[in-house]
């Protein structure tokens, strides 16, 4: 079975579920009371749809259950058919912060599952029993993406210190799958120090995957105290190799303080970086249009008001420009004019 990546413990996917959308509220709150608790716990355990039983395990997950219900949990372990709410019973009852060794086994088969999310709840689970078991790095990292609070619990048993952190982080970068460099990406990015910038560049050398790719651009713009200038010397790369979209999607992230940048790279003789810096141009457009800009500037108006001032010289090559290159400076004109 497949699951759709949770994000902040919530699914995106569960607008398109007709029978959750009434729960999404709960499902994403940040904190919740005891009844609002047991209402979500009500969900996942009468539920049969995978969905639902993922969505409302996760939350759980990241906002326990009173230690009552755990007699609830244990009892669908030993009771209940489906493996899926079995498995989060038992990552539910590791997050409640008992000690329940005999998980351990269903913990362990349940890493071996064809899908990303329940292999890293479950790898994570099985770790925080087993301390001593540093088997599963990737799969901890892989649960960043869905929750970090509970990979970080799970990573402060196998690793020492930052330094060691740092270490499994760099090994789920070469990873062979792009879910789990797309995880240590975002998990570098946080870390804010530069070591773990000089990886993020490390990785945007080389880096195919999308979903990769767009992690590690952001995770650069978060660190662009360490970044911009190496970012910035990426716009020459040749506009057709994939990493030019990273560099140029990265100072799009950086909104305002890649502005600059930008528009040096507009007057550029360079056709690689005339194309690239329009295309991050238009992808600054799109991240200050978002709903989520606020993550990627402190003052969305002032950061507008630097973009479009772009606009002359954007127009001035969509005249006069070669054809490759008023294809991407067009294309940033229409992405600014939506924050007109």
């Amino acid at each position: 079975m497949t699951f759709c990546a949770l994000f902040a413990g919530a699914a995106p996917f569960l607008a398109a579920q007709q029978n959750l959308s009434d729960f999404l509220p709960l499902l994403e709150a940040k904190t919740r009371t005891a009844a609002q608790n047991q209402q979500v716990l009500n969900l996942f355990s009468s539920s049969d749809d995978p969905n639902t039983v993922f969505a409302a395990g996760a939350s759980l997950v990241r906002i326990p259950p009173a230690p009552a219900q755990e007699a609830k949990l244990l009892n669908i372990i030993i009771k209940d058919d489906n493996v899926l709410k079995k498995v989060f019973s038992a990552v539910i009852l590791t997050a409640m912060g008992g000690v329940h060794e005999e998980l351990s086994p269903l913990l362990q088969d349940a890493v071996a599952s064809q899908d990303h999310a329940v292999r890293s709840y479950a790898a994570s689970a099985y770790t925080i029993l087993n301390p001593q078991a540093n088997t599963y790095a990737n799969e901890i990292i892989n649960l960043y993406i869905y929750d970090p609070a509970f990979a970080q619990r799970a990573m402060n048993l196998i690793s020492s210190d930052e330094k060691q952190t740092l270490k499994f982080l760099k090994e789920a970068s070469k990873a062979d799958d792009g879910q789990v460099r797309a995880a240590a990406a975002q998990w570098l990015g946080n870390l804010q120090n530069e070591d773990a910038a000089k990886q993020l560049l490390k990785m945007a050398k080389t880096e195919t995957s999308q979903q990769a790719a767009s992690a590690i651009a952001s995770a650069l713009a978060k660190n662009s105290q360490w970044t911009l200038q190496d970012v910035s010397k990426g716009l020459k790369t040749r506009y057709t190799d994939p990493k030019a979209a990273t560099y140029a999607l990265a100072l799009g992230f950086m909104t305002g303080n890649a502005v600059d940048v930008i528009k040096q790279g507009l007057l550029s003789e360079n056709t690689n970086i005339r194309i690239n810096s329009a295309r991050a141009a238009a992808y600054m457009a799109g991240v200050l249009s978002s709903r989520d800009a606020a993550l990627y500037t402190n003052d969305k108006s002032f950061d507008v008001l630097l973009l479009k001032g772009l606009i002359p010289q954007l127009s001035a090559m969509v005249k006069r420009d070669s054809s490759s290159v008023k294809v991407y400076a067009d294309s940033a004109l229409k992405q600014i004019s939506k924050l007109m």
